[in-house]
């Protein structure tokens, strides 16, 4: 009997200890969780605004920001793609803006801090909030679940089956993803909220280039290679249709795995200017030209009266 009320009163205490502790416990547990893949956490995509542009004003937009990896953007060129995790500033964040009139429109990235070697893709359209790579909705290197042999992913399936380069489709069954972010292509992404969508390819910035000469393609090798502070990449007076369009910007400076190249943040400042489309000097002159018939036709009409 003295044993078991002994046993009982441990096992009181036992207790008692247990959900002391079990709070903090919990509080350890998810900062632990949180803190064992800092960069998933909190490198998903978020943009910044860049602004809107109504047609009529023009629209100016200027911001600096850190965090910027030398290989971030060039990774993406390879057959590999890269990690959208490594994209853009701080957590991984792009630019956003919208046209709600078509625009000529000036983008730039300028490095402030040396060796970043900037170079940036335009696309059509924009991801949803907190997307990345490798989510349930759009897994970078889907397996099946009992033989854990490699499984085309759904969404990126090419219906040609042809996989070409840069197309917009991966090829998930016989080669094996870096991360989904094509820096020469239209791709897709989700997000943990299951919601998926797709950037469309537009135009690229960059010393780095790709082709295809059998389709007659070539991607990229419009820019330099500069390191040196103050120097970067710029597209000028570029016609844009009305629409929504983002911007990611990256490093094209180095392409391996060396801390060299993956460590490191570099500072770059990234600058918006869209302007409205003049009328072709073709409208005035027609302009001009039917006045003068009309103005022919007025006197012609007096000189018969």
């Amino acid at each position: 009997m003295t044993c078991s009320i002994l046993g009982i009163t441990k096992l009181r205490e036992a207790m008692k200890s247990h959900f002391r502790k079990a709070p903090a416990c919990w509080i350890l547990g998810f900062s632990i969780l949180l803190m064992g893949n800092p960069e998933s956490a909190v490198a998903h995509v978020s943009f910044s605004n860049a602004g809107t542009f109504d047609g009529t004003n023009s629209l100016a937009y200027s911001n600096q920001l850190t965090g910027y990896k030398a290989h971030g953007w060039v990774d993406g060129t390879d057959a590999d793609l890269g990690d959208s995790h490594q994209i853009g500033g701080l957590s991984a964040r792009w630019y956003r803006f919208t046209l709600n009139q078509p625009g000529l429109v000036d983008l730039s990235v300028i490095q402030n801090t040396a060796g970043l070697d900037p170079a940036f893709t335009l696309y059509s359209g924009a991801f949803n909030l907190s997307a990345h790579d490798d989510t349930v909705t759009d897994p970078r290197n889907p397996v099946d679940p009992n033989t854990f042999l490699p499984i085309q992913s759904a969404i990126d399936a090419d219906p040609s089956g042809q996989y070409l380069k840069h197309s917009g489709y991966r090829d998930t069954v016989n080669n094996t993803y870096e991360g989904q972010f094509d820096a020469f292509g239209s791709w897709s992404m989700a997000n943990d909220a299951t919601q998926h969508a797709t950037v469309h390819y537009v135009n690229a910035v960059s010393g780095t280039s790709d082709s295809d000469p059998i389709r007659g393609l070539t991607w990229g090798g419009n820019g330099n290679h500069d390191t040196a502070i103050g120097t970067g990449e710029s597209l000028l007076q570029y016609y844009l249709p009305a629409g929504t369009y983002s911007v990611a910007i990256g490093g094209e400076r180095c392409n391996d795995g060396t801390a060299a190249c993956t460590g490191g943040a570099y500072s770059a400042t990234f600058s918006l200017n869209v302007q409205p489309v003049p009328l072709p000097a073709a409208f005035w002159l027609m302009g001009s030209a039917l006045g003068s018939l009309g103005l022919m036709a007025r006197r012609r009409k007096k000189t018969s009266c």
